[in-house]
């Protein structure tokens, strides 16, 4: 789970906690003079149940790192 301050996501009002299902790395979107990324996950309210699925933009800065990438294994 995560929460999102309010000027770290589009669009709505005050902290957002989301248990993030999907973050877009491949597609980051330039907006307002900073990287945004598409996010998806589940709602979660302050009593800790879960809420409606939502896809929101929230700044790259306040996304953990993505994956590494690991490279196959070759055998000899």
């Amino acid at each position: 789970m995560h929460v999102f301050a309010e000027a770290d996501y589009c669009y709505g009002i005050g902290p957002l906690t989301l248990r993030v299902d999907r973050i877009e790395w491949a597609k980051p979107i330039p907006y307002e003079g900073d990287t945004w990324l598409e996010v998806e996950g589940i709602v979660i309210d302050p009593a800790g149940r879960e809420r409606a699925r939502r896809q929101v933009l929230v700044r790259a800065g306040r996304l953990p790192h993505p994956p590494s990438r690991k490279r196959p294994r070759l055998r000899p």
